[in-house]
This record gives C-alpha cells, sequence and structure tokens, in this order.
C-alpha cells in the first residue's frame, strides 16, 4: 500500500491529532519528527521527542497508533522541493 506523502509540518499536525486520544498523550503539544535512511525499504521517518515527555507505560499504550502512522505516511525530501525550485 503507498504510503502518503507529507511534509514535516503536515505529518506533525497529524501524529498530535492521533496521539492526543491516546491515555498519557492529552496533554502534549509538540512532536520531534526525525527523517532517517529508508534504503532499505521502511519508512523514512520517525517520532524521535514528544513535549512533554510521555512515560514509557503512555509509549507502549500508542505503539499501534504509532505502526500505524509510520505505515500510512511518507515524509517529503524537503529538499527535493528545493532542487525544483533551483531548475525553474
Amino acid at each position: 500500500m503507498p504510503r502518503e506523502l507529507r511534509s514535516q509540518a503536515e505529518l506533525r499536525e497529524i501524529c498530535l491529532r492521533a496521539l492526543r486520544r491516546k491515555a498519557g498523550f492529552e496533554k502534549i503539544d509538540d512532536i520531534l519528527i526525525q527523517p532517517r535512511d529508508a534504503s532499505c525499504g521502511g519508512t523514512n521517518w520517525m517520532l524521535a521527542g514528544f513535549r512533554p515527555r510521555v512515560d514509557n507505560t503512555a509509549l507502549r499504550g500508542a505503539r499501534d497508533v504509532i505502526d500505524h502512522l509510520r505505515r500510512s505516511y511518507q515524509l517529503r525530501d524537503s529538499g527535493a522541493g528545493d532542487a525544483q525550485t533551483k531548475q525553474n
């Protein structure tokens, strides 16, 4: 199944909206999304942090939501848009 391509800002909002429904995540107001190498397959991003921090129990309870988000969305390469702009 192809993943939807999203900017980091769009992906952040999608993740915030989905995770705030889970116990322990109700008060998060920021998520750190970290790009990663996906040359071996898999997703090209990961959730690297939450503000305020969440405990491990909440994180384990949200694993299904996080896995679903990572299977559903791909992070748009920010450099690709810049290269296209420079060519025009």
